[in-house]
């Protein structure tokens, strides 16, 4: 895939088969899990940078967002773009930005955030892993939070 002719979008049509396809293709979820149930976020607003190679959808950053305050909840890439020597080796965890698209996909997504008002963003992470990409667009660790949570999805 050339690097140079992935196109950047802020809030970009992003079709059902698009998102479906590049999940599957970076084992962001089972194929198990079912394409109603992974495409859900495409049917509710969120604000949402996509990165494309021709037609297909090779990154994703997806926030909600109250008019203050955002929350990232899904920022992907796709493996061939991250790098080599991936642990994971799955496109919803940004090991590496071998070419910056994540972190321009980033930038757009918090710049436009903050047109709108936006004075606080949050994001879970991968600890150990994902940090520089998140650092890249100007997030820093909460020290002194706690996170708390209930995990039913299917495929965890």
């Amino acid at each position: 895939m050339e690097q140079s002719k992935i196109i950047i979008q802020y809030m970009p049509e992003i079709t059902e088969d698009q998102l479906w396809d590049f999940y599957i293709r970076n084992d962001i979820c089972e194929v198990g899990y079912g394409k109603e149930t992974a495409v859900k976020p495409l049917k509710f607003p969120a604000y949402i940078v996509g990165a494309f190679y021709e037609d297909k959808l090779v990154g994703l950053i997806r926030a909600m967002f109250d008019g203050l305050s955002a929350d990232i909840r899904e920022f992907c890439l796709e493996c061939e773009l991250q790098g080599d020597n991936l642990k994971y080796n799955n496109g919803s965890v940004i090991e590496q930005d071998k070419y910056g698209i994540a972190g321009r996909m980033g930038n757009l997504l918090t710049e436009e955030l903050r047109k709108l008002g936006n004075t606080f963003t949050v994001a879970y992470i991968v600890e150990g892993t994902e940090e520089d990409i998140y650092r890249s667009i100007g997030l820093k660790h909460n020290q002194g939070h706690a996170v708390y949570y209930r995990d039913e999805r299917p495929y965890v």
